[in-house]
């Protein structure tokens, strides 16, 4: 064990628990020579040249283990602890407040492995960007880091909230002005993380193509556009098994044949330009459907009619995400991402604005196979 890596890490955990004025309290209560009161009028204010985190680290210095479980549980958090409770590398608390004399490292290894194993280089870049403006940025901040970090543009609108719940990065500060913090105290951890994922064999790979222009040479990122084909024919496959099943019972195919835009879909998406035209592509097939209803305008109610009445068991999800990802269209093509319809969607697809376009095409894919399954299902109850 290192001794003055746990006072330090203990000086963390009194930061995280208390406000300026416990931990002067708890200074003056231990007598100590920094926290001598004032004389006159100003005796019991705190000095304007009081130095927060210093004054934690010399309280850190002189207390043990008993004495903090003492001092937290004397001056309890007003609120609930920030940045998901404490997991360090001697001490462990939960966002109640209860604290523990054990480490939690193993955990958060744990969850960034995972991290890793699922985003790969992104997720680098993004705890790289975040440790690079000393473990606290503002979102847009970040998107300028990850270009330094990565060599080019990734906007972290999806993996950043999902950073949340594996207690890797979390958002802070205001409404207004809300920043994403990685807690000081998993940041040596992750460093070593970080830098055992950059020399790792299991780096997640991309290749660079060298294109010629008249300013020079450019470095264009080639996706991998494995996991498209394979959510692209699980909808192709899907289709054709809701049409089989669909015209055993119905008499008539379910969904028109479009190859064109089963075509689109199939496509790489990667800015804003190449989703508009892979969306336009993905309603086309939602709305090109031979059912008839001459009372009811629009082909999602049309659906959404024709279940309740012959599959009333069928779940609500099959239209609630056909009908989001309507949303993700304008009504006059190209969308508009400032319109509140689209922003709803988005956040309904668990993203926010401006997203990362591939990725949310990638879901907004497996949202139209999630509903395509459930359909099959539904019929097949029948």
């Amino acid at each position: 064990m290192d001794k003055k890596e746990k006072i330090k890490e203990r000086a963390l955990l009194m930061e995280r628990f208390c406000w300026y004025d416990k931990i002067y309290g708890i200074g003056r209560e231990l007598d100590l020579p920094s926290f001598k009161p004032m004389e006159g009028l100003l005796s019991k204010a705190i000095p304007i040249y009081w130095n927060y985190s210093k004054e934690a680290l010399e309280i850190s210095e002189v207390i043990n283990d008993g004495d903090l479980l003492k001092f937290v549980k004397k001056y309890p958090p007003e609120y609930e602890l920030g940045l998901g409770g404490f997991h360090g590398k001697y001490y462990t608390a939960t966002e109640k407040a209860e604290v523990a004399i054990k480490g939690s490292w193993d955990e958060i290894k744990k969850n960034s492995k995972k991290a890793f194993d699922r985003w790969g280089e992104k997720v680098y870049g993004i705890l790289q960007a975040i440790i690079n403006k000393n473990g606290e940025s503002a979102y847009f901040d970040i998107i300028d880091e990850i270009e330094n970090v990565l060599g080019y543009s990734y906007i972290p609108s999806y993996i950043l909230p999902r950073l949340r719940t594996l207690k890797l990065v979390f958002k802070t500060g205001s409404n207004k002005y809300p920043s994403w913090t990685i807690p000081p105290e998993i940041i040596p951890l992750l460093q070593e993380e970080l830098k055992i994922y950059l020399e790792s064999d299991k780096k997640t790979k991309y290749v660079k193509e060298k294109v010629s222009e008249k300013d020079g040479i450019n470095e264009v990122v080639l996706h991998s556009s494995h996991n498209l084909d394979k959510i692209t024919e699980g909808i192709v496959q899907k289709r054709r098994e809701v049409n089989i099943v669909f015209e055993y019972n119905f008499g008539i195919n379910l969904f028109k044949s479009n190859e064109l835009a089963i075509s689109d879909i199939r496509k790489l998406c990667d800015d804003e330009d190449a989703f508009n035209n892979r969306i336009q592509s993905l309603t086309n097939l939602i709305d090109e459907i031979n059912i008839k209803d001459e009372s009811t305008k629009g082909s999602i109610n049309i659906l959404e009619k024709f279940l309740e009445a012959n599959l009333s068991k069928h779940n609500k999800s099959i239209i609630l995400n056909f009908r989001n990802i309507m949303a993700l269209r304008s009504n006059k093509y190209p969308i508009h991402s400032d319109k509140p319809k689209f922003m709803v969607a988005l956040n309904f697809f668990g993203l926010i604005y401006p997203p990362d376009w591939e990725d949310l095409w990638e879901i907004v894919l497996k949202k139209y196979y999630e509903s395509l399954n459930l359909l099959k299902e539904a019929i097949d109850m029948k």
